[in-house]
């Protein structure tokens, strides 16, 4: 005879059976992903002002805590809930590891003619060659370029139009991003 799903579990732990072994757990569940402890976002990235204090890059934010933002519920539109983090986002392409305080470098999605494109933005240290690597052939499969920083000169690798245009910016002195 089968088991129905509010009645006792046949193991005799007392429970409902579809809160027993009835249960049903998603097999392929997506788990999304949380900050959890990381706030590389909030150690020096940021340019403007929240709250009354000046941010600038190198300085980490007034507001940055133990590990946590003091005032996460009221932080601001701009720069704070703008920001997008290219490894939290839904759908990312990006590694478990690629967390951004785990490899010291924030991978921030923007858009180069229509397209997704990344800056490698320093968290605490240089893109590795481990990670440059991985990017490069990432935008190789995908087509999608990125820029990146290393001792404080800029790089940017993708398709050869996007080549062609950043070297046209470096000539006219533009900044690559």
């Amino acid at each position: 005879m089968a088991v129905g799903r509010n009645d006792p579990c046949p193991c005799g732990s007392g429970r409902k059976y579809k809160s027993c072994h009835g249960a049903v757990v998603p097999i392929a569940a997506h788990r999304a992903r949380s900050c959890g402890e990381c706030t590389a976002c909030c150690d020096g990235w940021v340019v403007g002002t929240i709250e009354g204090h000046e941010m600038r890059p190198g300085t980490p934010c007034h507001f940055r805590g133990d590990r946590c933002c003091t005032i996460y519920e009221r932080r601001p539109q701009h720069p704070c809930r703008e920001f997008v983090c290219g490894w939290l986002q839904e759908g990312s392409p990006f590694p478990e590891e690629f967390r951004p305080d785990r490899i010291g470098v924030m991978v921030i999605p923007m858009r180069w003619r229509g397209r997704i494109a990344y800056v490698l933005r320093s968290a605490g240290r240089d893109p590795d060659a481990k990670l440059l690597a991985w990017m490069r052939d990432f935008s190789l499969r995908t087509g999608r370029p990125f820029f990146y920083e290393e001792s404080g000169e800029r790089f940017g690798f993708g398709p050869p139009e996007f080549q062609h245009e950043m070297a046209e910016r470096v000539a006219r002195g533009e900044a690559l991003w």
